[in-house]
Order: structure tokens, then sequence, then C-alpha cells
């Protein structure tokens, strides 16, 4: 019944991810026509790493959360944590109206004047969307509570479909700036349809209210208790900023090539093992407060099986077939030296993509388990390493070096969750997730690196990236079937309802 349970909503909120995914790639592709590859671009993205970073820390307070709403006594009632969210959102209201220009500064070290201006120009417009997502990613940890992930899956659906409207409507007219206020449409109908469903179901569902007024004390506690609990998520995401600042000291363009690429990575880590930690959180949290033995392993192997079937394919299409579509399509935006510097970026992210992945899953156990303190006292340690591991490969590796050492830090993250929970367990568990890795990214680099083989007989140009991309697909889900049936089945229906 609860493996049902896990298995609809993941795949509920997985579709929502993936809908807001296809939207933000077409406006990628858009923006990368209109404006294409430059100091000015890189500029841009300086300040869409800061609004990328916030939301996924907003949309993390879904799996942090969770433990504090629920329960007959929950540590922090629906109007607390509402107006805590209130009190996080007000410094970043500050570092992005006020201090742009100083916070632009920070964000884009390496980039000159005019690129910096871009930057300054789009924190405004971005902050708000910042602001609005973070309450509607509150209103969306209400709702996951409540088991309303329909509802949640609306809200973002609708969000996507308003964010590429409003690209379309601007295009013309705000040039650089287009995809800022994309995303400023896209948060404001996003909370909107929240809000909706927050009223809908408030009749359905009454949860318990611990005692305790409105005051600014409890406010600023409850404020400092989410913050606390959430730090950990805003640090990993957050050491993006660190390579992105490090990569504006290189070539012109650097910047915005690995930020297409980081995108396309993160939607993916998004969409699959995120999704899956937070449709679990609640219960697990429930079961850990009625001992459920086997929260660690019961819940993290199967997860990370489906996260990696999803995401290996993924990223050997996009350095197989994805990245030279689009150069052959925009060859003026994307020239060949650029198309080949995507797909290294890509490769080189992708421990980081398996790194993140088990993050996503293994964060929401800590959580569950009562370790918020612990892994949230990894956040500043996390940084400070990656930092100095960045600035010590980069110096012998250079770009390369840079982006590459993006997955030191979380690897190690990983190895210590698993250490600190595993037990008797961790030899097992890490021989099932190295086996399940191993598998995924097997079956998807032989499907898409023998379809690029075979491509390469077909003349080049948008014809030979068509046929690989339908033959590494084709042949994927061949392999697929023939040794993940089990899972594919899974992924593909809806479980029966056990009795």
């Amino acid at each position: 019944m609860l493996r049902s349970k896990h298995a609809s909503a993941g795949k509920v909120m997985a579709a929502a991810t993936f809908a807001m995914a296809g939207a933000s790639a077409l406006q990628a592709v858009l923006y990368l026509r209109a404006f294409g590859i430059n100091a000015r671009t890189d500029g841009f993205f300086a300040a869409l790493a800061l609004y990328a970073i916030f939301g996924t820390f907003s949309q993390s307070l879904r799996v942090s959360s969770p433990p504090l709403l629920v329960g007959a006594q929950p540590r922090v009632s629906g109007p607390q944590f509402g107006f805590a969210l209130g009190a996080i959102a007000l410094p970043v209201l500050i570092a992005t109206v006020p201090l742009a220009g100083h916070v632009s500064a920070l964000l884009a070290p390496g980039l000159g004047h005019a690129a910096r201006h871009v930057t300054e120009r789009a924190l405004p417009i971005l902050g708000v969307a910042m602001i609005l997502q973070l309450w509607a990613a509150g209103g969306a940890t209400v709702l996951a509570v409540r088991s309303r992930f329909h509802s949640i899956a609306a809200a973002y659906g609708a969000g996507a479909l308003a964010g590429l409207s409003s690209f379309l409507a601007v295009e013309r007219t705000a040039g650089l700036l287009t995809l800022a206020w994309s995303m400023l449409a896209m948060a404001v109908v996003t909370l909107a349809v929240i809000l909706l469903g927050l009223r809908r179901s408030d009749g359905a569902v009454q949860a318990a209210r611990p005692t305790g007024a409105l005051r600014p004390v409890r406010l600023l506690a409850c404020a400092l208790l989410i913050l606390g609990r959430t730090g950990i998520y805003l640090a990993f995401n957050g050491l993006y900023l660190i390579t992105l600042a490090f990569a504006g000291h290189y070539h012109q363009g650097d910047a915005t090539i690995l930020s297409y690429a980081y995108l396309f990575v993160s939607y993916i880590v998004a969409g699959t093992g995120f999704v899956l930690g937070m449709a679990r959180v609640a219960d697990m949290t429930r079961g850990a407060r009625s001992e459920w033995p086997d929260i660690l392993s019961g819940t993290v192997p199967t997860g990370f099986r489906y996260a990696m079937l999803l995401s290996a394919p993924a990223v050997a299409g996009l350095v197989a077939f994805g990245a030279p579509l689009v150069g052959s399509l925009l060859p003026s935006s994307l020239p060949a030296s650029q198309v080949a510097a995507l797909q290294q970026s890509a490769l080189l992210l992708a421990p980081w993509l398996i790194a993140a992945q088990l993050t996503s899953l293994l964060l929401p156990v800590m959580f569950a388990l009562g370790r918020a303190v612990i892994v949230n006292v990894c956040a500043p340690i996390l940084v400070a390493a990656q930092l100095t591991v960045t600035a010590l490969i980069g110096t012998v590796f250079g770009l390369s070096g840079v982006v590459g050492a993006m997955c030191v830090a979380p690897v190690a993250f990983v190895a210590f969750m698993l250490i600190l929970e595993g037990g008797n367990e961790l030899p097992r568990l890490v021989s099932e997730l190295v086996r399940d890795g191993i598998r995924f990214v097997t079956l998807a680099v032989a499907s898409f690196g023998g379809a690029y083989v075979v491509a390469l007989a077909v003349p080049g140009g948008v014809a030979r990236s068509l046929v690989c991309g339908l033959l590494g697909t084709v042949g994927y889900a061949v392999l697929l079937q023939a040794t993940a049936g089990e899972q594919l089945q899974l992924l593909l229906k809806r479980l029966p309802t056990a009795p």
C-alpha cells in the first residue's frame, strides 16, 4: 500500500517537474538562439544561478520541513510556518534589490563591468521571483503533508506554462532579461494555484496546532529552526556558485556553457531523486516514530535504482545527440567548438549528478531519523572543502578541473551519511548502489554510444542527431526490458493497491 502510494506520488511530482524542465529547456534554446553565448550572457547566468540555488533551497523545504508539521502535536503550526517563511524572505529582498550591485560583484568576480551590469539588472526581478517561489514551496509542503500531490503538480505545471508564455510575449522587448521576467511570471502563477489548493484542502484536513501565539520571538525561533534544518540544501546546491565563479575567470562564454549543462543535470535530479525523497519523507517520519526498522535500506536503494534508470540515458543522450542537435539547429549561436564544450561539461558533471541523486535520497532519511542537526553541521564544512578542492584542482587542470571538482565534496558527504546510518547493512547497501549505478550507466553508454557510431553513416547535421537519438532510445528501452523489466513496469504503470 505504502509502496504504491510512494510510486504514485513520485510519478505525479516527477511529471510536474519534467513539465517545468521541458518548458525551461525550450526557453533555454530560445534564449540561446536570440542572444548566443558571450560575456553578457555569462553575466545573466550568474544572476540566474543564484535564483536556481535559492529555488532548490525553497523546494528542499518540502523534504526538511514535513517532520515539523507532522503529528498530533507538531513543532510548528501552519500560521507560524507561513510567517517564518516571510522572515526568511526579507534578507533575500534586501540582497537582490538595494544590494544588487554588491551581490553581482560577488557572483561574477571574473566578469567585466558590462557583464556584471546585466547581473545587477537581473537580480531585482529574480529576487522577487525567489520570494514568491519560497512561499509557493512552503504551501506545497503543507499540501504534501496532506497528501495533495495532484494540487502541487497542477500548480507547478501551470507555472511552467505561464513562464513559457511570458517568455514568448516579452522576448522582443526585455532583451537579455527575458528569462528573468518569465521566471517571475512562473512564480506568480505557481503561488496563486498553490494558495487555491490550500484553501480547498483546509477544510478536508485539520492539522493539530501547537500552543503558542504568533509572537515575534516565536516566529524568529521558527525561522531559525527551518533554516537550521534546510541549510544543508542551501550549502550543497550553493557549491555550483563556487564552480561558476571560478569558471568566469577563464574564457568568455564558459560560464554560459556550464550553466546550460548544470541546469540540465539539476533538473534531472529534481525530477527523479528529489521527488522520490519528497514523496516519502512524511511517511518515513511517521514510520521512524513507530519504529519502522529499515527506513534506509527500504527506501534509498530502490529510489536510486529508479533515479539512475532515468538520469543515465538523459546525460548520455545529451552528449550523443542533444548537444549536436542544438548545434545543427542553431549553428550561429552554438558553433562546433561550443557543442564540444557543452558535451564535455555534461560528462564532467555526471559524477556530481550521481552524488546529488544519492544526497536527495539520503537527506530525507536523515531528517526522518532525527539527524537534522548533524547533517546541517556539515554545511559549512562542505562549502570550505569545495572551495579548497576547486582552487587546487582548477590551478592544475583549468576549467575542466573546476567542473570535475564539483563532485568531490558531495561524494564525501554521501559516504558520511551512509556510514552514519548504514550500520551492519553498510557493505550490502554500498554493493547494491554501486551495482545499480554501474548497470544503468553501462546500459546508457552502450545504447547511445552504439547509436552514435551507427549514425556516423548518416550525413551530418540534424538527420544524424535524430537518427542517433531514435536508435539510442530504442536500444536503451530494449536493454532495459531485458535487464530491469520489473523497474520499468513499475515506472510505466501504477501499482495495484494492496488490500
